[in-house]
């Protein structure tokens, strides 16, 4: 009896099934309602864009009046930066409404005034709701559900049955039969898993085609991992019921229970600093140190210089008080995200070790809804707001005026890409999944003698 031949009966065994084709129409179903999901959520991302875009022309418009009326000030453009959704948007939307999607660039605005519409909202239940059930929920939590479902009897039913006595009987070795058996359900159910969930992902627009591919892999690797864990179930589980328990318990423990004992642990270690807390203290501050520098100024007003100079010295001072302010919060800013970086490198190892998070960290940064892709655009839309505070200082020194030219032609921002769906982060989730499931593997092996105890 060849490992084809056992492949072979194993697929038309399960083909006969009447749950497999029930398990893939609610697979599918579940897979079309989370993608109209993610692609709603990428309709109204691109329309609050657009709103914002048109503000912006509203406000360049503005601003570019007050310089053709030569209004004696420095007039620079204030935009407000997007990020814009990627592609595979709709793959995984989770999260990405608590991270901030615009800012508002100033070149006088402290820290608190670049993403202000978010610290005005950083209490908002709304913000730190649990995410909408897209794509990546259907692959995380209920792809493993059908993959053991059709496998945890993988032999199990032949013990029941007496059949694996018989089957044993022939020339054949316990391994190479566990991987064929394996092998022909994943072939069975994983493969079309995969396709509903790529064609449902370009049914949502997300049809870039190395996103695509990345989406398959991970969606392959994830269910290759599940594969592995329903073989190594039927070779400790005597009974179909057992193997139907173990099946539960272990997608509980892997999907459920390992994530938030997980990150349980890590708060313990590493407790977040509190963003609301930190906000309120800023703000604080600030408002301490700006009543300061207003008393200062009131009391040692600026000498009026004669002649009077182009741009008013009450706008330099206004520009020495901000760089002041800034260096006076330094300090707790810096300690802020210290805090902030030590628990996001500690998340980032332990993903490693958990599955169901490696995956959806994948899944993340496939869609353009990572922490990391938010983050890049936060330090780009603070370098930009840098930038522009350097330019208005240069012409605070020069004591000139912008011109009508010099206004049309001042650096736009457009964010940058760090890295596409095959991304360093990507690559290691994967990575990691595929370790994994060499390891289950091995314990197979070692476990084999098993499928021979009746």
């Amino acid at each position: 009896m060849t490992s084809l031949a056992i492949a072979s009966y194993e697929v038309r065994r399960l083909l006969r099934d009447r749950a497999l084709p029930a398990l893939l129409i609610l697979l599918s179903g579940l897979s079309v309602y989370a993608a109209w999901n993610g692609a709603d959520w990428v309709k109204e991302r691109e329309a609050a864009i657009g709103l914002i875009r048109a503000g912006d022309q509203a406000s360049l418009a503005d601003g570019r009046r007050f310089v053709v009326e030569s209004y004696p000030s420095v007039i620079l453009p204030i935009t407000q930066p997007v990020l814009p959704p990627t592609a595979m948007a709709a793959v995984s939307v989770g999260q990405a409404d608590a991270y901030p999607f615009t800012a508002e660039t100033f070149p006088l605005g402290d820290y608190t005034y670049l993403f202000r519409r978010v610290w005005a909202d950083i209490g908002s239940p709304t913000v730190r709701a649990a995410g909408r059930f897209d794509l990546a929920f259907v692959v995380v939590f209920l792809l493993p559900l059908v993959i053991l479902a059709t496998t945890f009897d993988l032999w199990s039913r032949e013990r029941e049955r007496g059949v694996a006595a018989m089957v044993l009987s022939q020339p054949v070795a316990v391994g190479p039969l566990i991987a064929a058996k394996a092998l022909a359900r994943g072939l069975v159910v994983l493969l079309p898993s995969t396709a509903i969930i790529l064609a449902v992902a370009a049914w949502a627009g997300a049809r870039e085609p190395i996103g695509l591919t990345a989406l398959a892999l991970a969606v392959l690797a994830y269910g290759g991992f599940w594969l592995a864990v329903a073989a190594i179930i039927s070779l400790v589980a005597g009974r179909s019921t057992e193997a139907a328990i173990a099946a539960g318990a272990v997608w509980l423990l892997v999907v459920v229970m390992a994530p938030s004992l997980t990150l349980a642990a890590v708060d313990l270690a590493a407790p977040p600093p509190s963003e609301m807390r930190f906000a309120t203290d800023l703000k604080a501050r600030i408002t301490e140190i700006t009543e300061r520098q207003r008393l200062h100024r009131e009391a040692n007003p600026t000498p009026v210089r004669v002649p009077a100079p182009t741009i008013p010295d009450r706008l330099r001072g206004v520009y020495a008080d901000r760089v002041a302010l800034d260096r006076e919060v330094a300090p707790m800013i810096a300690a802020h995200h210290q805090a902030r970086d030590a628990r996001r490198r500690l998340l980032d190892t332990v993903r490693f070790f958990l599955p169901s998070v490696a995956i959806q960290d994948a899944l993340d940064r496939i869609a353009g809804s990572d922490a990391d892709r938010a983050l890049a655009f936060e330090n780009q839309a603070r370098a930009a707001q840098s930038e522009l505070r350097l330019i208005y200082k240069g012409y605070l020194d020069r004591d000139a005026l912008v011109t009508l030219t010099e206004y049309d032609n001042m650096p736009g921002f457009r964010f940058r890409e760090s890295g596409r769906a095959f991304q360093s982060g990507v690559l290691a989730d994967l990575a990691a999944l595929v370790a994994a499931t060499l390891l289950i593997l091995v314990t197979a092996w070692a476990l084999r003698g098993q499928a021979a105890a009746l």
